[in-house]
């Protein structure tokens, strides 16, 4: 697979295959997201991979809190942020709910339920960051995690970014055994890709390019 066509073509994925990955996969796919480059080369990332039963036991554990302690995702991040962000993430609601009606799901409720089970997946990928360094360095992990689905789609596996279970990170961190010197800044459920889940058909929406850029000097 190209590199280009690799930008264009992937995508998230929501609906796995109860099909194990090798763990040599995932091992080449993190030497791939490990070539990310970094500030000062510190390469602040760290990759805990979960599967198999421990990973069960971990999303049971947070649906069950969630069951308990319900807390309802809110794309306004309670107002805080400007409307043009809050617009993009009910866009991309509208655009996804006729492929989650083919499922009988509602958006919100699959999108929920799904994230806090990592959509089944059967690996999940938790990527932390030491707490002592600055915040910007997460752009650092942004790019070892671009990497690492980028690697993924290359060898046929499906990703899946997901922030809203860390609304559960004690759980996570305990289960994990995550050091209290770092920060979980992200989750990526992968595996093999349902092709002939609905969801799966479903990519995103981009506006337009042109609002995005500002021209110096040309």
């Amino acid at each position: 697979m190209e590199l280009s066509e690799g930008l264009m073509t992937r995508k998230s994925i929501r609906t796995f295959l109860s099909k194990d990955v090798p763990r040599e996969i995932i091992e080449a796919i993190l030497k791939e997201a490990h070539m990310a480059p970094s500030s000062s080369n510190q390469q602040p990332w760290n990759f805990h991979i979960i599967t198999g039963e421990p990973l069960a036991k971990l999303s049971a554990s947070i649906r069950e809190a969630h069951e308990k302690n319900y807390k309802p995702y809110d794309p306004s991040k309670g107002k805080t942020i400007p409307a043009l962000y809050v617009e993009r993430t009910r866009t991309l609601f509208r655009e996804l709910r006729p492929f989650l009606k083919k499922l009988g799901e509602e958006n919100r409720s699959f999108i929920e339920t799904g994230s806090l089970c990592f959509y089944n997946a059967p690996v999940a990928i938790l990527m932390t960051i030491h707490k002592s360094l600055p915040g910007n360095r997460l752009m650092d992990i942004g790019m070892a995690a671009q990497n690492l689905m980028l690697a993924a789609h290359a060898r046929g596996l499906g990703t899946c970014a997901i922030g809203l279970a860390l609304l559960y990170e004690d759980i996570i961190r305990s289960e994990a055994a995550i050091s209290p010197e770092f920060d979980i800044a992200l989750i990526i459920a992968a595996g093999y890709p349902d092709s002939e889940s609905p969801v799966n058909e479903f990519r995103s929406p981009r506006d337009p390019i042109e609002p995005f850029i500002t021209w110096i000097g040309f």
